[in-house]
């Protein structure tokens, strides 16, 4: 695996490749750049399978770097090093895209890389839109067909089915992936979703009515009614009162 490091931190570069020299002799460092300019020129001579690309770098940004290459040219691999927030990171994990988190630990890097060998393409459109201030994030889903990239704005409900969720969408469809529904609680810092059961994670912007009867149900804009768990229904009440929705 042909590789090429880019960041502007002298240290954060040696780390990477030191534990990279000591642990992968399948890998093999082609160059080393400090910028997105530099960057850009060593794609083009090299021709990398995979490139670690730091983030936030002067000039230009880690993620600006794919509107400077064709889209006949995005053939390598992207494994994004940073030190983001917790923020960020699910924007990482809701887009799909492989990363590590500063400082290089060696278990996050073979992890990165194994799952670098198992992905076909890296989703940098739809990170770059989840890492932007904007109301039209995404997730992306592994199904069995590929991946379906899912508004979150678009989403009613996910639905709890033992190893398996249900996404339930604003036009009835429903979108199975093999993920338990506690892998999605980071919805809930993404947008306007709460856990309100533990078979239901909802988008509390669809919903059309909450009833007291049979312990606390929500109605969704679909018309389907999911219970509410008595520890959550304050935290519901109290979304709907400082939101004055």
């Amino acid at each position: 695996m042909n590789v090429i490091i880019v960041d502007d931190e002298k240290n954060a570069r040696l780390a990477l490749r030191g534990i990279l020299e000591e642990n992968f002799p399948e890998v093999i460092i082609l160059d080393e750049c400090v910028d997105v300019p530099g960057a850009v020129k060593s794609i083009h001579k090299h021709q990398p399978d995979l490139v670690f690309l730091d983030i936030s770098m002067p000039g230009y940004s880690g993620l600006e770097l794919f509107k400077f290459l064709d889209e006949s040219e995005l053939i390598f691999k992207v494994v994004f090093v940073t030190a983001y927030s917790e923020y960020a990171i699910n924007a990482f994990e809701l887009s799909a895209a492989d990363y590590i988190l500063k400082p290089v630990r060696l278990e996050a890097l073979q992890r990165a890389l194994n799952k670098v060998k198992g992905n076909k393409t890296n989703n940098i459109k739809v990170l770059k839109e989840n890492l932007e201030e904007t109301q039209h994030k995404k997730v992306a889903l592994q199904t069995g067909d590929g991946l379906t990239f899912l508004l979150l704005e678009n989403i009613l409900y996910l639905k709890a089915d033992g190893s398996y969720t249900h996404f339930i969408t604003t036009d009835n469809k429903k979108i199975t992936v093999t993920k338990k529904i506690a892998d999605f609680e980071r919805l809930e810092q993404m947008g306007s979703f709460l856990r309100i059961h533990r078979s239901h994670l909802i988008n509390y912007n669809r919903i059309q009515k909450i009833m007291k009867q049979d312990g606390g149900t929500v109605v969704m804009d679909n018309g389907d009614l999911l219970s509410i768990s008595t520890d959550k229904k304050q935290q519901l009440l109290d979304l709907f009162e400082r939101n004055k929705l």
